[in-house]
């Protein structure tokens, strides 16, 4: 291996598997860590230098990459995984043939799909760092996204993300998996954290980035057929008397708390916390027309015993529901 004009030092617990000057040498490995690949460069060939490193947990593998020549790159489909890539210096044109082009500069982000074809084409030392998911977690993810039941062939334009917001969020999931890869967080050595911080972050794609689903429909406003909606749903009617949280619902549906208030939203126009509330009302009000006329039940202590601890808000939301005061519903 000869000594290369550009090898920043692999940060954290990355490791670098590439720093080389040789063409050949760098295909060679790139090949084996992504998919078999063509590498040619489009500048003076004595310019070239090339750096790759990689780390990361079970089910998420984060990678940098840099070429110091204006170089194009034309791996084979992916087809066991998708890449998020941003880029982090200069700039590069990445290229779908007969579907899409893109430039993509500092801070953009485009996705690479299992089944697209690409070519991208590197300005001159630029660098991007790479998000790796399995092909099965984005599939699943993206049907819960869609309320399907069966995993969907999940497709990705290259736009990047679709809002400022999404951005924004996209950017903070993104720092997290990198602090955890980076600075010897839990998920390297806890499955269960690998596990759920790997499934949050294949649900933030599906709302972040556009995801192409020509042929698929999608589940009809009203019909509550999405299956992290019924998996929060089941846990809050099962537990309702018991102390639940946001996260204890999104855990059980599977998801991140922020992609199962957005399934709520779509599905069932509430939030996860209003529906649990709502069948807490509906059992306050069963005990307490059960209960009518027993002057050893007050309204204070069904209303503690569904979990409402404020009473003026209690009956507040009783009135608005049930048109009357929860003290009506034990008297009459």
């Amino acid at each position: 291996m000869t000594e290369p004009r550009v090898g920043p030092e692999a940060p954290g617990n990355m490791r670098t598997l590439v720093l080389s000057n040789d063409l050949d040498e760098t295909r060679e490995i790139i090949s084996s860590a992504y998919s078999p690949y063509q590498l040619s460069v489009l500048g003076d060939p004595k310019e070239f230098s090339a750096w790759y490193a990689e780390g990361g947990f079970p089910g998420i593998t984060v990678s940098g990459l840099q070429y110091g020549a204006e170089t194009l790159v034309a791996p084979q489909p992916l087809d066991s995984y998708l890449l998020v890539c941003q880029l982090v210096r200069g700039r590069v044109r990445v290229m779908s043939p007969g579907r899409e082009e893109r430039v993509v500069g500092p801070g953009q982000t485009y996705v690479l799909d299992p089944y697209r074809s690409f070519q991208v084409h590197w300005s001159p030392g630029a660098r991007m760092t790479t998000l790796r998911l399995d092909r099965e977690t984005v599939e699943q993810a993206a049907a819960d996204a869609l309320g399907l039941e069966e995993p969907l062939r999940a497709r990705f334009s290259l736009n990047g993300t679709v809002s400022a917001a999404a951005a924004r969020s996209w950017a903070g999931i993104s720092a997290a998996v990198h602090r955890e890869v980076l600075g010897e967080g839990v998920a390297r050595s806890s499955p269960l954290v690998a596990g759920h911080l790997t499934q949050s972050t294949a649900a933030i794609l599906m709302q972040t980035h556009e995801l192409v689903t020509r042929g698929v429909d999608a589940q009809r406003p009203g019909e509550v057929a999405h299956p992290a909606v019924r998996r929060a749903m089941a846990l809050a009617e099962e537990r309702a008397d018991q102390p639940l949280t946001l996260a204890d619902l999104a855990a059980a549906a599977r998801v991140s708390p922020r992609a199962l208030q957005e399934a709520f939203r779509r599905h069932v126009d509430t939030t996860p916390l209003g529906y649990l509330r709502e069948v807490r009302l509906g059992r306050a009000h069963q005990e307490l027309a059960t209960a009518r006329g027993d002057g050893d039940v007050t309204v204070a202590e069904v209303a503690y015993r569904w979990g409402f601890n404020n009473l003026g808000r209690f009956a507040g939301y009783y009135q608005q529901r049930y048109g009357r005061p929860p003290s009506r519903t034990l008297r009459s």
